[in-house]
């Protein structure tokens, strides 16, 4: 007989559910949408463990209704989702599956690189409608990555995996980060600076940093300006680090030439947003985590941190309150 409840808002994989089952009712919700809050405030009345995923909003009204919650357990690195303050307040831990996905995201990273550096969504559209009719010298003209130079905003482990990436390119790599990696320096020959030095320097900066009070709307007007007219931007991080308005305005002015992304400040993007009529853009549906093996990584480790807590152990990966917020 199952000794608790775990409520998963998403249909769980096979190695997941293999390990909840033998100690716990699993409940999931089943349909490819995200689960409704109703639904979702009604299951977690009687849950001890609430398995999510990064775009369900576990407020303090969700956590609050779980009267026998002891768990939170996100598929996902980022828990900008979950309220962590509330969650401390009702002694719910709150785990995540940091590294899980860290060379899926690297490699998106690198195939927006390409795909804007080559203009590959164009030239795919151009030959699909049937509109290729002849070859120029000066048709589709690319950025060569040789010799370019890559700013890495955030040199975490997504970050120093892009910095690998870019060694097999031959780019000389930027990076800014609130913590200076010497090692990273020795071994990946990687330089250190500021932001804004690295912004005015790079031909293609990359976002991989937490959405946190202070990487929110990290990039705002002013620092969009200091990019050159002839650089591109590929956010990975989370869509709000960038000011969206500012980074319409940018793509149409041309203080920069493009930007491939992944997040976004609202997602799913709105049908209406300006992003989705301009021709300088390529952009993906948060599919940056979204390969066999980190995807299964991910659901595997998330799920073995609700049975580590359920059985009263510490879990591989628990997330604490920023210093901020503990303040507040």
């Amino acid at each position: 007989m199952a000794l608790f409840s775990v409520y998963a808002t998403r249909r769980l994989w096979a190695n997941a559910l293999e390990r909840l089952t033998p100690l716990a009712h699993v409940e999931q919700w089943s349909a490819l949408t995200p689960v409704p809050r109703e639904e979702l405030l009604r299951q977690v009345r009687t849950a001890d463990a609430l398995l999510c995923m990064a775009d369900d909003v576990i407020d303090a009204e969700v956590i609050a209704a779980g009267e026998r919650l002891r768990v939170i357990s996100t598929v996902s690195a980022g828990v900008e989702h979950i309220d962590l303050a509330a969650a401390a307040a009702g002694r719910v831990v709150v785990c995540h599956t940091p590294g899980a996905a860290d060379d899926a995201v690297a490699d998106l990273t690198f195939a927006l690189v390409l795909a804007c550096a080559r203009h590959l969504v164009e030239a795919d559209l151009q030959v699909m409608r049937r509109e290729w009719q002849f070859w120029y010298p000066d048709m589709f003209l690319g950025t060569d990555l040789r010799n370019a130079t890559l700013g890495i905003v955030g040199l975490g482990h997504i970050g120093v995996k892009v910095a690998q990436r870019a060694q097999g390119f031959g780019m000389r790599v930027l990076y800014a980060d609130p913590v200076r990696r010497h090692d990273a320096e020795l071994s990946l020959g990687v330089q250190y600076g500021a932001l804004d030095d690295l912004l005015r320097e790079a031909d293609f900066v990359t976002l991989h940093v937490p959405l946190t009070r202070t990487t929110y709307h990290l990039l705002d007007a002013r620092r969009l300006r200091l990019m050159k007219p002839t650089a591109y931007l590929i956010n990975m991080a989370r869509g709000p680090v960038v000011v969206h308005d500012a980074l319409v305005q940018a793509l149409r002015e041309g203080w920069i030439t493009g930007v491939g992304l992944d997040v976004y400040d609202r997602e799913p993007l709105p049908v209406d947003d300006p992003l989705l009529t301009l021709p300088n853009v390529v952009l993906t549906p948060h599919i940056g985590a979204n390969t066999r093996n980190a995807m299964a990584t991910m659901m595997r480790v998330a799920a073995e941190q609700v049975v580590q807590v359920l059985r009263g152990e510490r879990p591989a990966h628990p997330v604490e309150l920023p210093p901020e917020e503990k303040a507040a």
